[in-house]
């Protein structure tokens, strides 16, 4: 009887593990929203954007519109476009009564603690569970989202929402006649684009893959339901934006015209430009353990090319960081937090083939070893990455993850 208890035990402890951990998560996101010093312009004209809409409604908005328009200064700031934030701020500003600036970023510390229940689910389903413990470690202590959970900032907000179309692709790459998945994805990713103007690429990004598995199967009427349900819900979501901020050439006229203003703005032109490969050197800077083992984890899927879910993963993650690259001034880690997710459930997976193979290679009394400088490693880095977190964020109250202010604080 006790070696039957002892096995249930072990065959439920890395979920056990998953579910602590999920607790820290949220626990070091919520305990490090009252240690914000100061804000920052763009948390600043968040606020006052959902106070005008809120003092205003729609005709608040359409004036910040047509300011954005007229003056060349308020362009260096985020659009009022992002009418999705703006309206989902000034309203828990109602009901909390409170109007400053700590009320958003309780909003994206809530959201940053909803990724780390999709990242949960994820690995749930799909990695090895040992995998999805190590991946879920990796994530509850990354600093980029972590410093991001106590901002006013739509980083937050669509980091989620990317996250739960990564599922839904997964989901569909594995069983692709669950139709009710289609309408979900359509829902989920035309919701992200009323909060920023950038969700179109993991939209469009998730998208392809699942018409390329739908044509590849041919499941054509799965195709025609998913297309339908996009092309609505795009429609809806335009509609709307067009119907809040004036005109849909106000919206289309302002979002074009952002990498414009981008490439004319001083703090990018200086905190965030440079050769493109160092949009890496900002994943190493920041958790260099994680970003060595989430190669490692590419390996792994390459191996392993039969788990299509996690041949996704992988090829969700390069593409969306090469799109990130290849554009001028945007090497800023905030840039790419729809790949924060992906970024350490790779992590996680290369945690485990590694010392995985490593086991298969020694004998049983090695292992034991093996295992104890394996787990050093991994809490190491680990607890290297929060107190890397505290280190630059808190006491240092780095202010932003733009390439120029990670390369001067790594360099103090």
């Amino acid at each position: 009887m006790a070696v039957v208890a002892g096995r249930e035990i072990r065959r439920r402890l890395p979920l056990m593990l998953l579910c602590a951990l999920v607790c820290l998560a949220a626990w070091l996101r919520w305990s490090n929203l009252g240690n914000v010093v100061s804000r920052t312009p763009d948390e600043r004209v968040y606020t006052y954007q959902a106070k005008t809409w809120l003092e205003s409604g729609r005709a608040g908005l359409r004036s910040l519109v047509a300011e954005y328009k007229a003056d060349p200064e308020t362009r260096l700031y985020p659009p009022p476009t992002r009418a999705g934030m703006i309206q989902v701020l000034g309203t828990v500003m109602r009901w909390t009564n409170r109007f400053d600036e700590s009320v958003g970023a309780r909003i994206s510390c809530a959201a940053s603690i909803g990724s780390v229940v999709v990242l949960a689910l994820i690995g749930i389903r799909f990695l090895p569970p040992w995998a999805a413990v190590a991946a879920m470690l990796f994530y509850a202590v990354f600093p980029p989202d972590l410093a991001i959970a106590r901002r006013t900032w739509t980083d937050a907000i669509v980091e989620p929402i990317g996250l739960l179309l990564v599922w839904f692709v997964c989901e569909i790459e594995r069983d692709s006649e669950r139709r009710v998945l289609y309408p979900l994805f359509a829902l989920v990713g035309s919701a992200g684009l009323l909060f920023k103007e950038s969700m179109p690429v993991p939209y469009t990004l998730c998208g392809l893959w699942i018409l390329w598995v739908l044509t590849k199967r041919r499941e054509w009427a799965n195709a025609w339901i998913f297309l339908g349900a996009t092309a609505v819900g795009m429609g809806a979501a335009m509609w709307w934006l067009s119907d809040q901020v004036g005109s849909l050439a106000d919206y289309v006229g302002i979002v074009l015209g952002i990498p414009k203003a981008n490439a004319a703005n001083a703090y990018a032109l200086e905190y965030a430009s440079g050769p493109a490969y160092l949009m890496l050197t900002a994943f190493w800077i920041v958790s260099p353990v994680t970003s060595l083992l989430s190669l490692a984890g590419m390996v792994a899927v390459w191996k392993k090319r039969r788990e299509r879910a996690l041949v996704w993963l992988a090829c969700f993650t390069v593409a969306y960081v090469a799109i990130a690259m290849s554009m001028p001034h945007w090497i800023n880690l905030r840039y790419v937090g729809n790949v924060y997710g992906t970024f350490c459930l790779l992590a996680g997976l290369g945690c485990w083939w590694l010392i995985s193979a490593g086991y298969e290679w020694l004998d049983a009394e090695d292992r034991r070893v093996f295992a104890a400088v394996a787990i050093s490693i991994v809490i190491g880095g680990a607890t290297a990455d929060y107190l890397r977190f505290r280190r630059y964020f808190v006491r240092d109250e780095m202010v932003d993850l733009s390439i120029k202010m990670l390369l001067d604080e790594r360099g103090q």
